[in-house]
């Protein structure tokens, strides 16, 4: 089964920029183990 989902922060730090919050999403991806694909619109995951 493949999965994708995309990430979409629903707030950012002082200077506006959301990207840490993309990247503790990204390390729960990487830490799951199982196959990702990062691309511009979604990350997809596969796994039974």
């Amino acid at each position: 089964m493949i999965v994708a989902f995309s990430i979409s922060p629903s707030s950012a730090d002082e200077s506006g920029s959301v990207s840490e919050a993309v990247a503790a999403a990204v390390r729960v991806v990487k830490e799951s183990g199982l196959p990702y694909e990062l691309n511009s619109m979604f990350t997809n995951v596969e796994g039974e």
